[in-house]
């Protein structure tokens, strides 16, 4: 009865729910939890952290909830053992064994063959090396032979025979407006001092123009530019042509179409001609220039720069 006694009905149920909780492990929760505010206190908690704890506590507390655990890939074969393996293969040097040369027996018509085969081979060789030493030889400079046929066309390319002849009719246009009698003989002398002039200020120019005429097209085929003649050969054409032409001009028309004509030649070569990589007062340089001839032509018939 004493034993009965001792165990109540409500002890006993104690004694089992303490048993049971010791069993399932449940009595280590505030024993972690201590254990957490004291690392809390110690060190900041991060999530990581926090997650770490969690798992050790299933694990712990109860070996049916484990993780499970992936299996590790093989690891692949890095391409610098691939490179290594390569570089050792290309190392690996195959012995070959010397042959000796076989001596056979050459027939006569072999010998020949090889004889026109060798002779063909020769000179196709030489025909290569001609065609090569003809093409170096065109891409360099060489002096060209000048003919006396050819100069008349060269000169006449050289003075712009078209420019000048506009530039004669502009002065006979000059010449025929003035209100004075008709004088042939002064018209054919104001006309070809004209063309003389013009004849040398043309040639001035392009002696001037020779490196910058050769970068263009239109230009890249006059006379001294394809060094058909000298330079020097140039200015004494331009020489030749403009004294004469002045000197008619001066002597056999006045000395005022004379000084014209002088004037323009200059304001031609020494004006109009630089100022064209310098400024655009070039047009109106030249507008001056093509404007003197047909006063030049005026002048040669009423003398004078009046209005008549």
């Amino acid at each position: 009865m004493s034993a009965a006694r001792c165990c109540s009905p409500p002890r006993a149920l104690a004694g089992l729910f303490v048993w049971r909780l010791k069993s399932t492990g449940v009595w280590q929760i505030p024993c972690q939890f201590v254990q957490l505010c004291h690392t809390a206190n110690d060190r900041l908690i991060t999530f990581q952290y926090f997650n770490f704890l969690r798992r050790m506590y299933v694990t712990q507390c109860n070996k049916d909830l484990s993780q499970r655990a992936k299996p590790k890939s093989n690891s692949v074969a890095s391409p610098f053992r691939e490179l290594q393996q390569l570089e050792q293969e290309k190392k690996v040097i195959h012995k070959i064994r010397p042959v000796s040369p076989v001596h056979l027996p050459l027939s006569e018509a072999s010998m020949s063959n090889e004889l026109r085969e060798m002779k063909s081979v020769a000179q196709t060789e030489d025909s290569v090396a001609a065609v090569r030493a003809e093409a170096k030889g065109d891409r360099q400079w060489k002096e060209m032979k000048l003919q006396l046929d050819d100069l008349p066309g060269i000169l006449a390319r050289l003075s712009k025979i078209k420019l000048t002849a506009l530039v004669v009719s502009t002065a006979s246009a000059g010449f025929a407006m003035a209100p004075v009698p008709f004088d042939l003989t002064c018209f054919l002398l104001a006309s070809l001092g004209t063309g003389l002039a013009s004849c040398a200020a043309n040639s001035i120019n392009q002696f001037f123009e020779v490196p910058f005429d050769s970068n263009m097209n239109r230009t890249k085929n006059r006379p001294l530019v394809r060094g058909q003649i000298s330079p020097l050969l140039a200015v004494c054409f331009a020489a030749s042509c403009g004294v004469p032409g002045i000197t008619l001009l001066t002597l056999g028309v006045n000395p005022l179409t004379g000084a014209l004509g002088a004037f323009n030649i200059f304001l031609y070569t020494c004006c109009y001609t630089p100022m064209k990589r310098m400024s655009i007062a070039n047009t109106w340089v030249g507008a001056v220039v093509g404007a003197i001839p047909p006063v030049m032509g005026w002048t040669a018939a009423t003398g004078s720069l009046d209005a008549g």
